[in-house]
């Protein structure tokens, strides 16, 4: 008994920052959960369908905004706080240069698209102008202020970014659906504009004591953010492309209970993604010695890892028989959707861990082309298999790219950390020669 006290002692200060996190990420989930289930339920699978797509090609647009604020903005802060001016400005400056860009591009891009409503090009338009630029460049936004204060050591004003932005969301779908009957989502993207601007304002009134950026861009976080960014839009891309190649070959209705189960796997990832964000910061400051510290720390918190997202699948696979009860009858096969997918949160879950410790050692590149090239590889996987075999061949492939990842990140930081010491050796060698 004793024993045990003193393992878990020591440990109460990180499972209370867990518990604080996972509450509030769980807390946003749900109400965004919620928010999608009564729009599933008010625009019906085809509208549904045509949201899901809108989110899946803004998503991969989103990676680009800013360059990986988020993290860099962290990074610096959390090893210098006299810099966030600095860091600020930055980060703000390719926010807003990068968001601008991506928005043209994404709107001019998807005004020919295919949709339920062919006639009507100007409200296709409509919807574009209004989801698109929310859904680009206000993440990298509320993402930005969420890393201010985890920055600053202040989890539960971040939890609170974090949980609060799903909170708000989803009473505007009920606002929306519930109470003024939207059922179109021309309106829905009205709502959702609106919110987001909202949110927005709060944001910046949060953060505006801590004083103004300093407006330049610091020319190594450019390149290191552009590696970060790169590689998240593979990863995106291979979390999108599934919806992207049914989008291609399948009817908005599939395509609008595909996205539903979907929607339930990527809710369920802010369990690990809780624990990574608690973490991150002491893998940034073992960073500074190199990955070889980044190594051994992650490799601690591995088993926590592998536990926390295990027991997230089986619950998954759990509750999945009971979609249709939540999303309506139109939505009966996506808890085949869940069942099939609810085991890829394990091997995701070790990818965070690998990769979080090897940006914490600002080893990007090494990041960069691993994930780069295990994700491209998957969404070719999943190009190739979801065309000749359906569903069943994107599964599949799925698969095959989350352990290809996962098992790439560790090997690039096993041979990273291997590489550190024998130069380390070596130093230590010659010096011994010299004066010895």
């Amino acid at each position: 008994m004793f024993r045990i006290v003193g393992f878990l002692g020591p440990k109460l200060p990180m499972f209370r920052l867990f518990a604080g996190s996972i509450g509030s990420l769980g807390v946003g989930i749900v109400a965004q959960t919620v928010a999608f289930v009564l729009l599933a339920r008010s625009l019906g699978a085809g509208q549904f369908g045509e949201l899901t797509t809108i989110s899946a090609v803004t998503a991969l647009a989103n990676s680009w905004c800013g360059f990986g604020p988020g993290e860099a903005l962290r990074r610096i802060v959390s090893r210098d706080s006299g810099r966030y001016a600095e860091a600020l400005g930055h980060t703000l400056t390719m926010i807003l240069v990068t968001g601008a860009v991506l928005t043209v591009l994404v709107v001019g891009g998807m005004l020919f698209a295919s949709t339920i409503d062919r006639g009507d090009p100007s409200r296709w338009l409509q919807i574009l102008l209004l989801l698109v630029p929310v859904n680009v460049a206000f993440p990298s936004i509320f993402n930005l202020t969420e890393n201010i204060f985890l920055a600053r050591g202040d989890f539960k004003r971040a939890n609170l970014i974090n949980g609060g932005t799903g909170v708000a969301r989803a009473c505007a779908a009920v606002a929306a659906c519930g109470l003024f009957g939207v059922t179109s989502l021309q309106g829905w993207a009205m709502w959702w504009a609106a919110t987001h601007v909202v949110i927005g304002l709060v944001c910046l009134a949060m953060v505006w004591r801590f004083g103004r950026p300093h407006w330049c861009v610091i020319r190594r976080e450019v390149w290191l953010g552009g590696s970060l960014a790169f590689s998240s839009f593979l990863i995106m891309l291979r979390h999108s492309v599934d919806v992207l190649v049914l989008s291609a070959v399948a009817p908005p209705d599939f395509v609008g209970i595909y996205g539903a189960g979907r929607r339930l796997i990527g809710a369920a990832l802010v369990v690990p993604g809780a624990f990574d964000r608690v973490i991150y910061g002491k893998l940034a400051i073992a960073g500074r010695d190199g990955p070889l510290s980044s190594l051994r720390l992650a490799t601690k918190y591995l088993p926590y890892s592998l536990g926390i997202s295990a027991t997230t699948s089986v619950g998954l696979f759990l509750i999945a028989p009971y979609m249709s009860l939540v999303f309506g009858p139109a939505f009966v096969a996506a808890s085949d959707v869940v069942r099939a997918l609810a085991w890829t949160v394990i091997p995701t879950a070790v990818q965070f861990l690998a990769f979080d410790a090897l940006n914490a050692a600002e080893q990007h590149k090494i990041s960069t082309v691993v994930s780069g090239v295990a994700n491209a590889v998957g969404a070719m996987m999943v190009v190739l298999l979801g065309t000749a075999y359906g569903t069943a061949g994107i599964y599949a492939a799925l698969y095959f790219s989350d352990l290809t990842r996962g098992g790439g990140l560790w090997l690039a930081l096993n041979l990273s950390a291997r590489r550190q010491r024998h130069i380390e050796a070596y130093e230590v060698s010659a010096k011994s020669r010299i004066f010895g």
